[in-house]
């Protein structure tokens, strides 16, 4: 398999599938099963600040009494804090230990809250890497676009400063100026960005009259954006890309390949169609690198982005009135 071999994040990878931040990556044991079916590195599910924050709540409100005292609420939420915090960290510890393959921790944050006080741990207890997972839902009808993406610099800022490991930012699509946003992250230093954020969408039951989260597992025909994204992106950036969201087979990771990115996220194929698809998936990269002769990633890893083609044109809006002369 060392002809699978590549390097995201300035980290080795036996291959370019990563299995993403999921209930797949969620214990010990669902960590091992991704290495043994194959995958080239783990991201650890999540830590949300939303969780810790809510369930440091929800532990002030089970000791009343012992928060009327004086500083006694600051030492319960500090405390409740410290315990999902220190659950988390201990299984990148035992991952880190138990995995051959690099475990990149997680932290999914809505702010520059209290996670930024303990990031460091995370490098103290072994991760190879971490994730930020950011995303502001742009509802507030006062706020422009500049201000919220002053917001998504200050956070990446303070992360970069605060965390020495290599550090990649998943983001979402949804930006006025995306190539804009994406170049100031690079020149902040980040290490790598994941494109992009698959997110968990509200529903309503119109028999309950409620509203209910709808689990919104990718689709394999939802990868072109990614696709398009990383093409446009991937040869002027410093940073890497880790292409995610939709891709669902061998024939679309080669694809993210060759558009630039360095490595993929799987998780809804896993999901769906459970660990073999990683298996399967290296197995038609090997493939399709045999029939084009092709030694290693080098011989074709972005060989279709943007700046390498002829024609770069094929990656812009001019190709979309290509698409409306189609014939059916």
């Amino acid at each position: 398999m060392e002809r699978l071999a590549t390097t995201y994040l300035g980290l080795e990878l036996k291959n370019p599938i990563i299995v993403g931040s999921s209930p797949l990556t969620s214990s010990l044991d669902k960590l091992k099963k991704c290495e043994d079916a194959g995958a080239g590195a783990v991201v650890l599910k999540s830590i949300f600040e939303e969780q810790i924050d809510n369930d440091a709540a929800k532990m002030i409100s089970q000791t009343e009494g012992f928060v009327a005292h004086t500083d006694g609420q600051d030492f319960i939420e500090e405390v409740s804090r410290n315990y999902y915090i220190d659950a988390y960290l201990s299984l990148v510890e035992q991952a880190t230990a138990a995995l051959d393959i690099p475990v990149i921790a997680s932290v999914n944050c809505r702010s520059q809250g209290t996670w930024l006080d303990y990031v460091e741990r995370f490098a103290e207890v072994g991760a190879d890497a971490f994730e930020l997972n950011y995303y502001i839902l742009p509802s507030d009808f006062g706020r422009s676009a500049s201000d919220i993406e002053d917001e998504y610099f200050a956070v990446v800022q303070a992360a970069r400063e605060r965390f020495k490991l290599p550090l990649s930012v998943k983001i979402s699509s949804q930006f006025t100026a995306l190539a804009n946003v994406v170049k100031k992250f690079d020149k902040m230093g980040v290490d790598g960005l994941v494109l992009f954020n698959k997110f968990y969408r509200p529903d309503i039951d119109i028999e309950k009259l409620t509203t209910k989260s709808s689990i919104g597992l990718s689709t394999p025909s939802d990868y072109a954006q990614a696709l398009q994204w990383t093409a446009l992106l991937s040869a002027y950036l410093n940073c890497d890309i880790c292409a995610s969201t939709g891709i669902h087979s061998g024939d679309t990771l080669i694809k993210m390949l060759l558009s630039g990115a360095k490595a993929v996220q799987v998780c809804s194929a896993v999901m769906k169609n459970g660990h073999k698809v990683i298996d399967e998936m290296n197995g038609s990269l090997l493939a399709w690198m045999d029939r084009h002769e092709a030694k290693d990633f080098v011989d074709f890893r972005g060989k279709l982005a943007h700046k390498r083609m002829e024609d770069p044109s094929q990656w812009e809006r001019a190709q979309y009135m290509k698409s409306l002369n189609v014939e059916f």
